[in-house]
């Protein structure tokens, strides 16, 4: 019963993780673009996804975090900003940018969290 608790857990940061991870990378990608014309920023929830998977996994008892990456909503601005076309405000994605890394780094603290539970548990059933 712990462990299975404690997979879940697991499981749910890791797509956390993963989810975290490629928005950042989208992030990045539109600032890399700013001074590309026509270039559309974009944007990405994955946090709907997320939250889906957790509610059917505690639903079902069955994992379903396999879902999150593929069930990721990315959407494009495509209002622009500039003469040019694009709609990239660096401003705004390095704001965004610094939001998420902050979320990563919570869920990766989550995450040697319950790796020393994990160890803990581990250590007094051997």
């Amino acid at each position: 019963m712990i462990f299975d608790r404690l997979f879940t857990q697991s499981t749910i940061l890791e797509a956390a993780m993963q989810a975290t991870q490629y928005k950042n990378q989208v992030i990045v990608n539109n600032i890399a673009n700013a001074d590309t014309p026509n270039y559309k920023s974009k944007t990405v929830n994955f946090e709907g996804a997320l939250a889906e998977a957790i509610n059917k996994t505690k639903e079902t008892g069955v994992n379903h975090m396999g879902s999150v990456m593929s069930n990721i909503q990315v959407s494009t601005k495509e209002n622009s900003t500039t003469l040019d076309g694009n709609s990239i405000d660096v401003e705004t994605e390095m704001i965004n940018f610094y939001k998420n890394s902050t979320k990563y780094d919570v869920i990766v603290n989550s995450v040697l969290s319950n790796s020393s539970r994990t160890d803990t548990v581990y250590s007094t059933f051997k």
